[in-house]
């Protein structure tokens, strides 16, 4: 019964063995990374607030950065905001608000966007995974970049 309780253990062992190496090849374990923190510059400060779980719906985050606009200009996902640009900004923020206090996945306390900060002049991206308007606030990702505050602002909603 031991000799089988070891063998056992030993093809178990090599199952999963060869399942991490596998996932490793062909990068399973690989992050996907940031398109916009990763063409920025590092950044001084990093706030991040989510609950953390699987099934997690928002993500809010704060990077504090030393950075100037011709460092921002050479950033190719982000763009400058335009007046055009700006009520819809504030319709991905004001969806988040809301979402902010019914999903209550962090502290409301730890929210602290300003939307009159939203001017023209300032730098952003904005990931919508759907295409179909229907589905505009089903999942994104807006990077919100305030340069007066030298603050990068992100909000993620996924359902």
């Amino acid at each position: 019964m031991k000799k089988i309780v070891k063998a056992l253990a030993a093809i178990v062992l090599s199952l999963i063995a060869a399942t991490l190496i596998i996932a490793v090849v062909f990068g399973a374990f690989l992050v996907p990374k940031d398109p916009v923190i990763e063409a920025l510059p590092r950044y001084d400060k990093k706030e991040f607030y989510s609950s953390g779980g699987f099934q997690d719906f928002t993500d809010y985050a704060k990077y504090t950065y030393r950075i100037t606009e011709s460092d921002l200009a050479e950033c190719e996902s982000l763009r400058p905001v335009t007046e055009e640009d700006i009520p819809t900004i504030l319709k991905y923020v004001e969806h988040f608000e809301v979402c902010v206090n019914v999903c209550q996945e962090f502290p409301s306390e730890s929210y602290d966007f300003d939307k009159s900060a939203i001017t023209a002049g300032d730098y952003f991206f904005l990931y919508n995974h759907y295409e179909e308007p229907e589905k505009a606030f089903w999942f994104y990702k807006l990077y919100y970049f305030d340069l007066d505050a030298g603050i990068l602002y992100y909000f993620r909603f996924n359902i």
